[in-house]
């Protein structure tokens, strides 16, 4: 499949009516050039474009289209502890869950040099610039999402989200490219998991109830009594580690 005629402009990046900013930042996949327009947003790197125009989001492979995608919800997140940067968007579900939440999918992302490297730490501010900058321009296209962070690799990876009064943690089902909501914790301490066509909710008061045991995220009350388990088995340990730390984080946070 070709180009449509709508978007061969921004393709070839010769939109003259647009004051756009270019920026540029080398990465483990190659350089990485993002133009941000009033108009359109286009990220590209080696042999992959994403175009961000209109209503549409759509995801290039050289100059041959792999999706076309309608615009909702669309946000960054940063890779923690590696510093890679991805691009989530809220995507149609067929599912019978999808009454339960949206489903996100990671539609462009690319690696930092290895931080490991002094070339990769040479490399790194201006790949925090760029992020920055395309948080900006996808402020009002994020919808209630404020920041996100994302943890594991490729395919693998999950994402958490504020959404303001809460977080919202979205990972990969089994043999799914997108994300589904799996657990919502609130600052007031009220935790909400998807569990079939119900959803548990409880309250927790402390980071102390937010543990692991296994692949699981484990919550329990002050007495050790288990309220509720999330799996996310696609993650090393040390993203579990993370998840735990954060999300208990929250529960220990000033109330607003």
């Amino acid at each position: 499949m070709c180009i449509p005629d709508k978007l061969s402009s921004v393709y070839r990046g010769d939109d003259a009516g647009d004051a756009t900013g270019i920026l540029e930042a080398q990465t483990f996949d190659g350089k990485l050039r993002a133009e941000l327009a009033p108009r359109h947003i286009k990220l590209e790197v080696a042999n992959r474009a994403l175009v961000i125009e209109g209503t549409t989001v759509t995801i290039l492979d050289g100059k041959r289209i792999r999706a076309q995608l309608p615009l909702r919800r669309i946000f960054v997140a940063r890779d923690v502890p590696r510093e890679d940067l991805g691009v989530w968007l809220e995507v149609s579900d067929d599912s019978p869950l999808r009454d339960r939440g949206p489903a996100m999918r990671r539609v462009f992302g690319v690696a930092p040099y290895s931080l490991m490297t002094a070339e990769g730490l040479q490399n790194l501010p201006s790949l925090d610039k760029l992020a920055a900058r395309l948080r900006d321009a996808l402020a009002e296209r994020s919808g209630d999402i404020r920041r996100a962070v994302e943890l594991g690799r490729g395919l693998d990876k999950v994402v958490l989200a504020d959404h303001g009064d809460h977080h919202a943690l979205y990972a990969r089902r089994l043999f799914r490219d997108r994300a589904r909501l799996c657990v919502a914790v609130h600052h007031d301490g009220r935790v909400e998991i998807p569990e079939g066509k119900t959803v548990r909710s409880f309250v927790i008061r402390s980071r102390y109830g937010v543990t692991l045991w296994g692949d699981w995220i484990r919550f329990s009350d002050h007495e050790g009594v288990d309220l509720g388990r999330v799996s996310v088995p696609w993650v090393a340990t040390e993203d579990r580690v993370e998840l735990a730390r954060r999300l208990g984080a929250l529960l220990d946070s000033p109330k607003g």
